[in-house]
């Protein structure tokens, strides 16, 4: 009786696999995005000559390939299905250098005797319960003794109606446009001073 009573968990547990294989789901496709912004149009050109060399732009542990959504406070998710073609910091180094160098004419410096700017990007994420997108990054302008400009730029932007990646992309991409524009400002007017300054300190002084 006890064995005849324990076959029909038997075959239960034997047609376990089977029932498994049979209900197999669909895989996980992802797409991939671009959040490359197009150039300045008619950007404001800096003062002739003022020099600049791009440092260090780093992305935030946690910003990869996986695009982010922040949720309910402090909980950070990932977007399995949408990934970025390459890592968030890569299409901010290629903005600020086509706007700073390109766009607003400043001199590229290649040493490190050159007044640097260093870039952090703490956020580029989706906000879900605001529907909105979020950028902020933290700029350091340094020489080789003192910090000149030390700022942190957020830009958020609420996210277009409509289904799927696209709205959320975009939005970004344009986040990530203003971003750059404001840092341009920033670093532009704090060199045009920087270099005033020493001009004038270095001018030499009429002989008495």
């Amino acid at each position: 009786m006890r064995a005849s009573a324990s076959r029909p968990w038997l075959l239960a547990v034997a047609l376990l696999p089977g029932c498994a294989l049979l209900g197999k789901s669909d895989p996980l496709v992802s797409r991939f995005y671009s959040a490359q912004p197009a150039a300045e149009t008619a950007p404001p050109q800096a003062p002739p000559g003022l020099q600049l060399r791009l440092g260090r732009v780093e992305g935030a542990a946690h910003l990869r390939e996986r695009m982010v959504v922040r949720r309910v406070g402090q909980e950070l998710a990932y977007r399995e299905d949408r990934r970025w073609t390459e890592r968030p910091e890569a299409y901010l180094r290629r903005a600020l250098a086509q706007t700073l160098f390109e766009g607003r004419g400043l001199v590229e410096g290649l040493t490190g005797r050159a007044v640097t700017l260093d870039v952090e990007l703490e956020s580029f994420e989706e906000v879900a319960p605001s529907h909105a997108v979020r950028l902020q990054m933290r700029l350091v302008l340094r020489d080789e003794r003192v910090a000149l400009l030390q700022e942190t730029i957020a830009v958020e932007r609420p996210v277009a109606a409509g289904a799927g990646a696209g709205p959320v992309v975009e939005a970004l991409t344009g986040a990530l446009r203003e971003g750059v524009t404001r840092a341009a400002d920033l670093v532009v007017a704090r060199l045009a001073t920087a270099t005033s300054s020493a001009t004038a300190t270095a001018a030499p002084r009429g002989v008495r």
